[in-house]
């Protein structure tokens, strides 16, 4: 038990897995495109948050020192964009009553796909 605590608070050895999951399951862009079928037109817009379970992303996030307001979209092209799969996944950690996908975002002929490599459970 002694052990654990040298590496972090529970929150942060789960947070700390969390991450390297990701870098061991790093998925390139291409590939992605690929598992979607998607033509090399396809263009890469980011990483988003999904919330599985309502079909909804995190639209905006504002952050002051007394309050956290997170406003959720229906469509993903009004989704936060991150630009970076580890800013999301840093936002997404903080996010704790929803399961959540951080999805790559891909628009083509002005329609949108997703593609997850993330996830903060397992189904």
């Amino acid at each position: 038990m002694g052990q654990a605590k040298n590496r972090g608070s529970l929150q942060e050895r789960i947070a700390q897995a969390q991450q390297e999951k990701l870098v061991g399951e790093r998925i390139t862009i291409e590939e992605a495109k690929r598992h979607l079928d998607l033509p090399d037109t396809a263009e890469f817009l980011g990483y988003v948050i999904h919330l599985y379970d309502e079909d909804e992303f995190v639209g905006k996030v504002e952050e002051t020192e007394m309050v956290i307001n997170r406003i959720y979209v229906k469509i993903p092209d009004l989704a936060q964009i991150y630009v970076a799969a580890e800013d999301a996944v840093n936002e997404a950690l903080k996010i704790e009553k929803y399961r959540l996908l951080v999805c790559m975002l891909f628009e083509v002929d002005n329609k949108h796909m997703i593609y997850d490599v993330w996830a903060n459970f397992e189904d």
